[in-house]
């Protein structure tokens, strides 16, 4: 129709494509870890609790933005969390599209392109960075495509909201701007400088303040960052680390094949997801002539590929591979555009390489391809779920344990990886911390001994798993003061149905009262 905008056909096409989505997959699958990481955050946030301040959590942006679809939609239920992760997936995903519009008005092509995207939407917890690493690569092209002072300033805005998601999305956003800005100088339009960079200032102060706000008027906040900030460096690392799956380290002598062809497929989308920026960045500042939707695909990705290579796993690598994503896209539709032939083989080929890798991981596969009694019907916080039968029976002994031994005003402490059954029983964490990963400090050890007591844990459900295979990972390490109080202050009861490596234990002075 005449006189609509082209974006508006575009975000009514993205919407038509994460609801295919969420209709084939949104009700299989639970993540016991880090799902349940956002969704009590999210959850809490929806009642009046502050991010990172009540309860260990990211940057505030995501957990007000999934609790303020709880209060459209009436209730802190789990698909609710997937439909408000899913809506914000929405924006990228339009952006991405619209950038993608801009090299090509074929409706099939944008379908494709659209298809390969979603498929590499993993883990779903993970919807949020993925959408702001599309989200960078669109507003490169169009700082790229008119480097105006207005568009400096938006580019800001767009690296102060990415930073109010996640302080990382803020710095990689930053450093894809800051290549791009260097890129204008040199290549483009040398006026202005201090102007344009005073427009991102501004704009990043636009952007960052609502965090800023929280600074300013939350009691409390902006120690308890400052805090969390001190507590990264220290770690030295966002993530616990895996040895990176090279092409050369896939065994062929143990794996069947087409294990063999994903993990060569994985192993070279590794290599390319820091080649391609790097080479693409060194290509832009060089060449006299510059594709500009490749140059803010590689501007993008090399921050990017930092998560990919942050845990070299599938789910860091879906984080990490849009620009390289949207970066083939737009070669194949430029570089091919007089041969519809070669853009459909070029994008099949992107689909098949997608499907036999991050493709095999997704829920709706896992769920036809398992054997039979693998998944289970499951209702959970309202909503009828297919989920793994190992899962199922760890939720259905736990929500027996609630109702068989916890009493009165007592509480739960659940340690030290399964933060999502706290709201599947609906309860709140004795502790500030949900999700006890990493080795913690004597001092923060006997303070949460100390939270413990005062918020009268009277039960507690242990787990003591070697994560990664690895034993210094184990919570009795990680912990080794909170797990001696734990095991010294409390007795173990006996429940058959546990999975390996976990106890219930009940506080002595309690238990004989």
């Amino acid at each position: 129709m005449k006189g609509i905008p082209d974006w508006i056909y575009v975000s009514g096409f993205s919407f038509v494509l994460i609801g295919i989505m969420f209709m084939i997959q949104g009700h299989v699958g639970i993540n016991l870890a880090d799902e349940g990481f956002l969704w009590y955050g999210a959850a809490h946030t929806s009642i009046g609790e502050v991010p990172l301040l009540d309860f260990q959590s990211y940057d505030p942006g995501r957990y007000y933005w999934a609790a303020l679809w709880f209060k459209i939609f009436g209730n802190t239920d789990i698909i609710t969390l997937r439909i408000a992760a899913l809506l914000f997936l929405w924006i990228g995903l339009t952006c991405a599209l619209l950038a993608v519009r801009r090299v090509t008005k074929s409706w099939g092509y944008l379908f494709v392109i659209g298809t390969l995207l979603m498929v590499w939407v993993y883990p779903r917890h993970k919807m949020f960075d993925i959408s702001i690493s599309m989200i960078a690569v669109s507003i490169i092209i169009l700082l790229l495509d008119k480097p105006k002072p207005v568009r400096y300033v938006w580019s800001g805005m767009a690296v102060g909201l990415a930073a109010f998601f996640g302080i990382n999305h803020g710095l990689y956003s930053a450093v894809s701007v800051a290549l791009a800005s260097l890129y204008i100088f040199f290549k483009i339009d040398r006026t202005n400088p201090i102007k344009k960079m005073g427009g991102v200032a501004i704009g990043i102060l636009i952007g960052y303040s609502p965090m800023l706000l929280m600074f300013a008027f939350v009691p409390g906040f902006l120690k308890r960052y400052v805090e969390m900030i001190i507590w990264l460096f220290r770690l030295g690392n966002t993530n616990i680390p895996l040895p990176i799956p090279w092409p050369w380290r896939v065994d062929f002598g143990q794996l069947q094949a087409m294990d063999i062809v994903s993990g060569l497929i994985v192993g070279f989308l590794f290599l390319l997801v820091l080649l391609f920026p790097a080479a693409g960045i060194i290509h832009s500042f060089a060449s006299k002539k510059t594709n500009l939707y490749l140059a803010a695909s590689a501007f993008a990705g090399l921050p990017y590929a930092y998560v990919a290579y942050s845990r070299a796993d599938l789910g860091h690598l879906a984080q990490g591979i849009y620009p390289l994503l949207l970066g083939a896209c737009f070669w194949a539709l430029q570089y091919f555009k007089l041969s519809r032939v070669r853009i459909t083989l070029c994008m099949t080929a992107m689909l098949a390489v997608s499907f036999l890798s991050v493709g095999k991981v997704q829920p709706l596969y896992q769920l036809i391809q398992a054997p039979p009694n693998a998944f289970v019907k499951f209702t959970l916080t309202n909503n009828d779920l297919s989920i793994d039968a190992y899962s199922a029976n760890f939720i259905r002994t736990v929500q027996d344990i609630k109702a068989q031994y916890l009493k009165g005003d007592e509480t739960l402490f659940i340690a030290p990886h399964t933060p999502t059954l706290y709201p599947i029983l609906d309860l709140k964490s004795p502790l500030r911390d949900i999700y006890l990963l990493f080795p913690e400090t004597e001092e923060r050890q006997r303070e949460q001994i100390e939270e413990l007591n005062q918020k009268n844990a009277a039960l507690v459900i242990l787990g003591d798993n070697a994560l990664d295979g690895r034993d210094e990972l184990r919570f009795r390490n990680t912990h080794p003061i909170l797990w001696e109080y734990l095991n010294n202050d409390y007795e173990a009861i006996a429940v058959e149905a546990l999975p390996p490596n976990y106890t219930v234990l009940r506080r002595v002075d309690t238990a004989t009262r």
